[in-house]
């Protein structure tokens, strides 16, 4: 009985974890440099992922003042022998500043980034060959949508958060 009640309550923790993943983003340093990895927003970098042609994939769980805590399984886009980084080195999770972390959007660009989180928002006039160039970087999350920057900070607005594509080596429907 022990056992079932041990392995009940694992599960409900796996499924509650779970459910705390609130968007997808693929890392996007243009520094030049190794991304770091933080144990705490502005913390000590536990772990660096290098340069790599195709990118990381991350999972974003929450956000504090734009630093993003993301899962600790990563994904590798576009290498045949590795599909997945584990981070080590953190009992307190692991943290990305959002300036590293991009995605575009999926489907339809028109009338798809607002002034504010709502359906009803008034769209942003940007243009789907701005949007394609320039990419876009999460800086909160509000429901369910995602409140965002381009990459050269000139805009912001909000997006649905299923709205998200989530890899550079892709065109997402």
């Amino acid at each position: 009985m022990k056992k079932f009640i041990l392995t009940t309550v694992m599960m409900v923790i796996a499924l509650s974890v779970y459910a705390q993943t609130v968007a997808h983003a693929y890392i996007f340093d243009n520094s030049g440099t190794p991304t770091n990895v933080r144990n705490a927003p502005k913390g000590k970098v536990v772990q660096t992922l290098p340069d790599i042609d195709g990118g990381y994939g991350v999972t974003l769980l929450e956000v504090k003042n734009n630093w993003w805590r993301i899962d600790p399984v990563i994904d590798i886009y576009g290498d045949e022998d590795e599909d997945f980084v584990q981070l080590k080195g953190s009992n307190t999770g692991y943290w990305v500043h959002y300036s590293v972390l991009g995605f575009t959007i999926a489907g339809d660009y028109e009338n798809v980034l607002r002034e504010t989180p709502s359906p009803k928002g008034k769209p942003l006039k940007l243009g789907f060959s701005y949007l394609v160039e320039t990419g876009l970087r999460p800086l909160e999350i509000r429901g369910e949508w995602i409140k965002v920057i381009t990459t050269d900070k000139r805009y912001t607005g909000w997006m649905p958060i299923d709205r998200i594509c989530d890899n550079p080596l892709t065109t997402c429907p």
